[in-house]
């Protein structure tokens, strides 16, 4: 009676201490009882911690008394950072770090004031409040302790990784752990992945074993970890995480590729950088005021930007892309391929792995036609061209809208898009090695997405956009013919879709944002009326549950219904206007085209139809469009020289500078159509751009000339540059088609 008495005191004398110390009820029971049973570790009295490590470089103490001040501060680095119990009961944040509507950092979340919008960041949804709120983890407290260690030395930094090492191993297996911990599991993940030192390669084996804990874990867990790292993490931690992670990675693929072999804690590293990956995903909050809907979109990111997650070493020339890609498309192998983990990749990387599919795809279509087997497809058209092995489109200039759309509705028909594609301008001599091509679609782009073919183009912006009403589906179908097989070929286009065309092809959300660039009116209308303090401000808009637009073909105005059957007559109000708002979005955006666009898309997916795998809508995009600006100095660095002439010889000088120099922006992309075939940069820029410059002959009167097909300038010895100049620009300016004009 007297032990089962005095055990009770004890318990309820521990639950009182750890209550106070900030553990809730159930948590400082459960540990009250472990405690009092001897089965388990107290927590962390992090200011006796703290006051003992100051103690210990007291440089007044004497030997004996340091020692046992050293001996202390070990033995509580073993007891607690070895114990599950003890970790995860202390650190306890009596105050949440952040409230919902608090920014992160030096984040401003009114991106209606006069202040720059770009530094908003998405609040914090409810449910993921709520895993903060509960998770209960200081940080702060957290970092000031592994700082504290790290002053005493590199050995009390081994005593804390060995307890790691311990703690790690005591747990098990990510199924085991998660059935015995919890939630709890992922608090000891986080407290673990906060120490500085697994920076260090030194101690890669622990971080290892953290790894490929969280690596295993089952989804229901990992789902967890995804909302604990968005709901607690500041942005200091999380790219903390992030170098620490792609630093071991990077470590893996180095020595992947000395042994030629993959092993588990590449695995594991990847799986955990897309763990950061989807909590760095910016997250639209339901009810969330108009500023930080604007900055969702602008900033789709939580932390930082998406392109903070690529791996240098596996972008550079070294990695083996192709082997890469091999283990992707044999899934029968069950090997690891970074193609699962597209993040890592860079724009460039993505674009060669896509021309490695693409220039795959295209040597088997042709074998199959030049064996005269061509391969099925249940809607092609059975026809004698179609045994030809290439596309061959041959366009007049002056009719090449009609001709490609005519031709093109002819080999979508005989379902042949995916062959070699080969380009020829009636009349014209150049043989098409890929310069013609390139010209091509410089040139049919401007035609297709054009008021002929069923776009229209905003004033303000310069967008084009699907026009809504009664259209011909056929025509939108071949637009996105055009657009795959520029992508397909390797081609850049001058294409003025927005963004939300890439969205809505890569099935990312869209909101309020998306429409500035389709109808910069229609968005700032709607936002003035989400500012709208009182009835009175939002009953002089006149807005009611519908919308009207002009049909293209019949030129009548149409009434569409927002909120069927009586939306017309259902007023806008303070009470309803954000749904006005999300319904009248959602029809300009979705349902005035749904018909038009997902006939763009059907076509866009003949031949990029698994691409989703790979691009996010911002990467589509420069594939399609090319890099954003033109780096001439980039481009001088990659190129070569022939026939005698060399960087320093006075020709190559005099041209360089005359690019730099004396040819403004409108003339600097002539020139790179003159010498490529278009003016667009590869999403890799013009440092990827291999241009040759060779000498042809000594003639002032003569003009430069190029093969467009290899990016070949050709120069004639010229005896000034003032000729140089003179010569070049009459040649840019004049150059139309191939052959002699």
């Amino acid at each position: 009676g007297d032990d089962r008495r005095g055990f009770t005191v004890e318990v309820r004398e521990t639950f009182a201490r750890l209550t106070r110390q900030g553990l809730g009820p159930n948590d400082a029971a459960a540990l009250a009882l472990k405690l009092a049973a001897g089965i388990a570790e107290w927590p962390l009295d992090v200011p006796a911690f703290l006051g003992s490590i100051e103690r210990c470089k007291d440089a007044t103490l004497r030997s004996g008394e340091k020692l046992s001040e050293h001996l202390g501060v070990s033995d509580d680095i073993e007891r607690v950072f070895s114990s599950a119990d003890a970790l995860n009961s202390s650190f306890i944040a009596h105050t949440s770090a952040r409230h919902d509507d608090e920014p992160r950092d030096d984040d401003d979340d009114d991106s209606l004031s006069g202040r720059t919008e770009t530094t908003a960041t998405p609040p914090l949804d409810p449910a993921t409040a709520r895993v903060r709120d509960a998770l209960k983890l200081d940080f702060d407290e957290l970092l000031d302790v592994y700082q504290a260690i790290e002053s005493l030395g590199s050995l009390f930094v081994g005593i804390l990784l060995a307890s790691f090492g311990r703690l790690l191993g005591s747990l098990g297996d990510g199924p085991t752990a998660w059935s015995h911990a919890g939630p709890a599991l992922i608090r000891l993940i986080l407290v673990v992945l906060e120490c500085p030192a697994l920076i260090e390669p030194a101690h890669s084996d622990v971080l290892g074993q953290l790894l490929k804990l969280a690596a295993s874990l089952p989804d229901s867990a990992t789902n967890a970890m995804v909302l604990c790292v968005r709901a607690c993490y500041k942005r200091e931690q999380f790219r903390r995480s992030l170098a620490v992670t792609q630093q071991f990675l990077t470590v893996r693929v180095y020595d992947m590729r000395r042994r030629g072999v993959t092993d588990a804690s590449t695995t594991h590293a990847a799986a955990f950088l897309r763990v950061l990956w989807r909590a760095n995903t910016a997250v639209s909050v339901p009810g969330a005021d108009v500023g930080a809907e604007r900055s969702t979109r602008m900033h789709p990111y939580a932390f930082v930007p998406f392109a903070d997650f690529r791996v240098d070493a596996v972008n550079g020339e070294e990695f083996d892309t192709r082997e890469d890609y091999r283990r992707w498309r044999r899934p029968d192998l069950r090997a690891f391929s970074f193609c699962d983990y597209p993040f890592v990749y860079d724009p460039a990387a993505k674009a060669r792995i896509l021309q490695l599919e693409s220039a795959m795809l295209q040597a088997h279509v042709f074998e199959h036609y030049a064996l005269g087997s061509p391969l099925p497809d249940p809607h092609a058209v059975s026809t004698d061209l179609g045994n030809c092995p290439y596309l061959k489109l041959e366009v007049r200039r002056d009719c090449l809208l009609a001709d490609t759309m005519r031709q093109l509705t002819y080999h979508v028909r005989c379902g042949d898009v995916r062959k070699p594609l080969r380009v020829r301008f009636v009349g014209e001599e150049g043989v098409d090695e890929g310069g013609v091509q390139k010209e091509f679609f410089q040139l049919i782009a401007p035609q297709v997405f054009s008021k002929r073919v069923g776009f229209e183009c905003d004033e303000e912006t310069h967008s084009v956009w699907f026009a809504k009403g009664k259209q011909p589906w056929a025509e939108y179908e071949l637009a996105g013919v055009i657009v795959g097989l520029a992508v397909y070929n390797g081609h850049a286009l001058d294409l003025k879709l927005p963004k939300v065309a890439y969205k809505k092809l890569m099935d990312e959300p869209i909101g309020l944002g998306d429409l500035e660039d389709v109808a910069p009116w229609h968005h700032n209308a709607m936002r003035c009326l989400l500012r709208c303090e009182d009835e009175t401000e939002i009953e002089r808009f006149g807005f009611s549950f519908a919308a009207t637009y002009v049909e293209d073909v019949s030129g009548e105005c149409v009434c569409v219904d927002l909120l069927p059957p009586n939306g017309e007559d259902t007023r806008v109000d303070m009470g309803n206007r954000r749904e006005y708002v999300n319904r009248y979005v959602e029809w300009y955006l979705v349902d005035s085209v749904a018909a038009q666009f997902d006939s763009f898309r059907g076509g866009f997916e003949r031949l990029c139809g698994g691409i989703g795998a790979l691009f996010r809508s911002d990467e589509l995009e420069s594939l399609v469009v090319g890099a954003p600006t033109l780096d001439f100095h980039a481009l001088q660095a990659n190129c070569s020289y022939e026939d005698g002439l060399c960087v320093d010889d006075p020709l190559a000088t005099w041209f360089w500078a005359l690019v730099h120099d004396d040819l403004c922006e409108s003339r600097r992309r002539r020139l790179l159509c003159f010498c490529t075939g278009s003016d667009r940069a590869p999403v890799a820029g013009l440092g990827s751009v291999r241009l040759a410059v060779s000498v042809n002959g000594r003639d002032d009167a003569r003009l430069p000339t190029a093969h467009t097909c290899f990016n070949h300038l050709m120069l004639p010895r010229y005896s000034c540059r003032e000729v140089l100049r003179e010569r070049l620009t009459t040649a840019i300016d004049n150059a139309v088609g191939f052959g002699l004009q």
